[in-house]
């Protein structure tokens, strides 16, 4: 067994948990920004606008992690950014919302770290909000998913995270990952990276771009 698979297994119940969760949220405010726990629509697109500020997504492959009811397909669409867009989530009721939303992109169920996506590899990978209900061993699932986002993206992978560095938020039972230590793993992969905490007292965006060939 890979040690991606061997993750995986050590973080089941936070995954049965986290598709749990949603299942939830998607029954009871499918549609809403509420069924993915965002305070506001204003805020999910904050971090969405810092995402894609990675590069330009117009014709790129774009894979989603975590993509929820597919908002950022909806908000690159209404910014006329047209991109060849896949999205995978834990959760079949997001899944199906996908689907049933936008017919002609393709949307999987899938845990990125025990599943294969769709293709081998896209130009960028974004994952927002996926790690905040993680309990066992955060640290490890951070490192291992960012690691495997970066694989499979060809230019460039970007995702955001709850911020350690909020005192505001201290004592919440929610997972707040340290900016610096997410940093320092994410600059193992690539030097081209970029740590965002300026938007978002409570929030940080981190930004890995591929190095290029002279």
């Amino acid at each position: 067994m890979n040690q991606e698979r061997l993750q995986t297994l050590e973080h089941a119940d936070d995954d049965l948990r986290t598709r749990e969760h949603f299942e939830a949220l998607a029954a009871a405010h499918g549609g809403d920004v509420r069924a993915l726990d965002w305070g506001s629509r204003s805020s999910q697109e904050q971090r969405f606008a810092v995402l894609s500020s990675i590069g330009d997504l117009n014709g790129a492959r774009v894979l989603d992690v975590g993509c929820g009811q597919a908002d950022f397909n909806a908000w690159l669409l209404a910014r006329g950014i047209r991109c060849d867009y896949t999205g995978l989530d834990l959760s079949p009721a997001m899944i199906a919302h996908c689907r049933a939303r936008f017919p002609r992109n393709v949307f999987e169920v899938c845990n990125l770290l025990e599943d294969d996506p769709p293709a081998d590899e896209y130009d960028f990978v974004f994952a927002s909000g996926i790690f905040y209900l993680r309990r066992h061993e955060p640290e490890v699932y951070l490192r291992a998913m960012v690691e495997r986002m970066f694989a499979l993206c060809t230019r460039g992978m970007a995702f955001n995270s709850l911020s350690s560095w909020n005192e505001a938020e201290a004592g919440s039972d929610e997972y707040h990952a340290d900016p610096a230590h997410a940093l320092a793993l994410s600059a193992r992969l690539t030097p081209k990276l970029s740590l965002r905490h300026d938007y978002h007292p409570g929030d940080f965006t981190l930004l890995l771009q591929r190095e290029r060939a002279p």
